[in-house]
């Protein structure tokens, strides 16, 4: 079944909740204030029954200045839109209103209903609809079809109906993938013996009893306990549906209006949006870099900070890149539209779309990213894609995919196909680099390396560790496992030699002088003579001139396999260390088990130096202590 939402716009009084009620028989009022004043306060909801199979929600507004933050919360996510202008006033102030918003909206379909015609002269109607043609020339709806109704007389309320049927088969049908759920909570409640229950219009993906969803911008986890839709109880609801959800242990406090339900994981809350602003063709105020705005998007009203990018203001009609930077956090996805209202008095000016949800802090007029956001604004997917990954350094593909507002699936293609072009690197089946950070990583990778090399031209290589966190001080990642795995690829691709515990360029190689040489002997015989009862590295090179030098030599031969490390002070020779475990493992494997005195006296040393081997055994998991004696493991 198709499922699609209408929603209405008009001033107040214009009628809009009576034509609705003509429409659908129900009344969208709920509220004793709505019912004693006459005129709509809040949103109202209900279902709209047709002979064509279509699941059809409507949403009604608020037509009242004072309310259109209420507006706000509803319109959003329409299909189509029901214009309600009364024949005895005309078009109002509201009208005009809820017009530019529904512009700004990218709402594209949309019928006029030109209500109480019952009231006035047939020439007085005449003179409203060149007025309505007029004002919505050049617009979405300059098109749209005008139908004179009477909600009291019931005048052409049946030809209205069959219009909006045969509109609405032309609707496009919404994603319905779960790992793209989003309802934006209007309204919350408590029902006695179920919990809370929170409404809104499923904008995109499904849900499901049982299922489990994220309330943004918090972390809060919560389970879906039951689901309702136009009052019916459904196993799963889909988008294009206002639905009911009743979540498990979730208190009321802990859940309002502005709140997003979405699938787990999905969203990343931020403070910043970067986004293209376009001012109403007749917005009462002019926006000024750093001017204080109300941002409505969804259900959601945060305060923000207006920073242009690339234009000082921005005055009635014109548009220009900017960064909001809010005073909470705010979870929505990339092509959401948004409106600005005027802090104080609170005055409709604007609107635009979200081009990115998570951006960096910005810097006014600095090309590359206003280059950046044009890519975003109006690029094909190939390219807005790229110019995301470029940005992301190490991105995973999933978290591309949710920043994009698409799944993983949607942007496979596009992935392999910059894959195939080299214009990025897939490190991982998860992780993706574009090029030029890849090659940036292998420069900053060579550098480092060279750099050690020259001033330790006999160690074989640096220490893994040690390259790895100067690598990721170097490209500034925060993960150091990211910087391990470019090891890793980059030691696949020749460019580097890991050799274990060191890493080296592949085209270094050790070259000895003849000092160094006479070096080294002079070491390694050293080290062969003090047998197991080896000294600490300072004392044993404390008679050498060049001490860094001899630190280096030590360091060599342990990568030569003539020493052998037991910790960054102590080395012993390969030949002693050899027989060192071929002694405990001869002795364990005749007697099951070895004690300390049991292995001092097989080396014929002191204490200290048998604890020293076996507690290293220990810490390599070749022996494991146990009451008094050691096993192998």
């Amino acid at each position: 079944m198709r499922n699609v939402i209408i929603g209405t716009a008009g001033h107040v009084d214009h009628g809009k909740t009576s034509l609705i009620k003509a429409l659908t028989g129900k009344d969208t009022d709920r509220l004793k204030e709505e019912k004693k004043r006459g005129i709509t306060i809040d949103l109202g909801f209900t279902n709209m029954p047709n002979p064509k199979g279509i699941n059809i929600g409507i949403i009604d507004v608020p037509g009242h200045e004072r309310f259109i933050r209420n507006m706000l919360a509803g319109i959003g996510g329409i299909d189509l839109v029901l214009l309600v202008i009364a024949a005895d006033e005309g078009i109002m102030p509201q009208t005009l209103e809820h017009f530019e918003i529904l512009k700004m909206l990218g709402i594209n379909k949309g019928i006029i209903a030109i209500t109480k015609v019952d009231l006035v002269e047939a020439e007085w109607i005449e003179m409203v609809e060149e007025d309505i043609k007029e004002t919505v020339r050049g617009t979405f709806m300059e098109n749209a079809p005008i139908i004179r109704v009477s909600s009291y007389t019931g005048q052409n309320i049946d030809e209205l109906k069959n219009i909006i049927f045969y509109m609405l088969e032309e609707v496009e049908s919404r994603r319905t993938d779960p790992s793209l759920l989003r309802i934006p909570v209007d309204r919350v409640f408590i029902i006695d013996g179920f919990g809370t229950v929170i409404t809104g219009t499923l904008m995109e993906g499904s849900i499901s009893v049982g299922s489990e969803v994220q309330i943004f911008p918090g972390d809060r986890i919560a389970r879906v306990r039951s689901l309702q839709v136009h009052g019916n109880m459904v196993d799963t609801a889909y988008a294009g549906q206002r639905t009911a959800v009743n979540l498990m242990n979730v208190k009321k406090t802990e859940i309002k209006r502005g709140d997003l339900l979405a699938a787990k994981g999905s969203l990343t809350p931020t403070m910043m949006l970067d986004v293209k602003i376009r001012m109403f063709d007749d917005a009462p105020r002019t926006l000024v870099n750093g001017m204080r705005l109300h941002l409505y998007c969804g259900s959601a009203e945060v305060l923000c900070k207006a920073i242009l990018l690339n234009k000082e203001k921005l005055d009635r009609g014109e548009e220009g890149y900017a960064q909001l930077r809010l005073e909470e956090e705010l979870a929505v996805k990339k092509d959401d539209r948004f409106i600005l209202r005027f802090y104080s008095p609170v005055e409709s000016i604007g609107g635009g779309i979200i081009l990115d949800s998570n951006p960096i802090k910005h810097k006014r007029f600095k090309q590359d990213i206003i280059e950046a956001l044009s890519v975003k604004e109006v690029g094909d997917g190939k390219s807005v894609l790229e110019q995301i990954i470029k940005e992301g350094n190490i991105s995973d593909v999933r978290n591309i995919a949710n920043r994009l507002g698409k799944t993983v699936g949607e942007i496979s293609s596009d992935v392999e196909r910059l894959v195939k072009e080299e214009r990025t690197i897939k490190l991982t089946d998860d992780l993706i680099a574009h090029k030029e950070y890849f090659d940036f990583a292998k420069d900053a990778t060579k550098e480092i390396l060279e750099d050690y090399h020259r001033k330790n031209p006999i160690s074989s290589g640096i220490q893994k560790g040690e390259l790895s966190k100067r690598l990721a001080d170097k490209l500034r990642i925060q993960d150091i496992k990211m910087s391990d795995l470019l090891i890793k690829l980059f030691n696949e691709i020749g460019l580097i030699d890991d050799k274990g515990k060191l890493v080296a360029l592949s085209t270094f190689k050790v070259i000895y002088n003849k000092e160094q040489l006479a070096l080294q002997e002079s070491l390694e015989k050293l080290y062969n003579g003090y047998g197991y009862e080896i000294a600490e590295l300072e004392e044993a090179i404390s008679d050498y001139k060049d001490k860094n030098l001899a630190k280096q030599m030590v360091e060599a031969l342990e990568s030569e396999g003539k020493l052998h490390r037991l910790s960054y002070k102590y080395y012993m020779h390969k030949s002693h260390w050899d027989r060192a475990i071929s002694l405990l493992y001869d002795f364990i494997n005749a007697n099951e088990k070895i004690t300390l005195a049991e292995y001092r006296d097989l080396l014929g040393t002191s204490r200290k130096y048998a604890v020293m081997i076996l507690e290293y055994l220990d810490e390599q998991k070749v022996t494991k202590l146990i009451g008094d004696s050691r096993i192998l493991l």
